[in-house]
């Protein structure tokens, strides 16, 4: 299943480059023909309706690049702030996917502040991780790449909103079931470490 869901990417990332930068009408058309075929490799592999897959891809065009996932983790007496996802009801660090024109600070520390309803500050780069690497579940047709980041509580109070149900902090004992599409408890344990250790190095892949 996981080389079916690597092969179908690849032909979508193919696809994607060819109708960049091919100039040829029939070149262009084969490039079509490939994006549909991966479309519906990944559809089958699914059970996904073949029209959901497509409006994946809808809005993807020039070179393929991984898109950018950023998640914050914002620490206070030695408990951890996470936010509970409407969508499947689970526990997640709050974040979600980077702005053009914002800066990976910028963009966690928005995302904190839309989430949850507290100001934070002063993001401290501690992990990326490529998702593929890692047992998030479930896959993603999407190649991404996940900025973890400690950040400082400067204020502010919960606020829910139409994606988050519940706001709380836990101790790294005590976890809630988590979103694990978004959260392993690995990147948690990750942030209370550089918490406990502002020296220690930050995780790559």
């Amino acid at each position: 299943m996981n080389r079916w869901l690597e092969w179908v990417k690849q032909l979508q990332a193919i696809s994607q480059a060819g109708q960049a930068y091919s100039k040829d009408k029939f070149d262009l058309e084969r490039f079509y023909d490939i994006a549909h075929i991966s479309h519906q490799m990944l559809s089958s592999l699914s059970d996904a309706p073949l029209e959901k897959i497509e409006n994946l891809f809808v809005h993807e065009s020039g070179y393929p690049t991984p898109k950018v996932d950023l998640r914050a983790g914002v620490i206070r007496n030695d408990k951890i702030l996470l936010v509970r996802e409407r969508e499947d009801g689970c526990w997640t660090l709050p974040g979600g996917w980077a702005d053009v024109c914002e800066t990976p600070s910028q963009g966690v520390v928005r995302e904190v502040l839309e989430e949850s309803g507290y100001v934070v500050s002063s993001p401290k780069l501690v992990a990326i991780r490529d998702r593929d690497m890692h047992p998030y579940r479930p896959k993603y047709p999407l190649h991404i790449y996940k900025m973890f980041f400690l950040c400082d509580f400067e204020s502010g109070e919960p606020a829910i909103n139409i994606e988050i149900s519940d706001i709380g902090f836990f101790e790294l004992s005590k976890l809630p079931k988590l979103s694990e599409s978004r959260v392993l408890q690995r990147d948690i344990e990750v942030m209370f470490e550089h918490y406990n250790n502002p020296n220690s190095k930050i995780v790559v892949d």
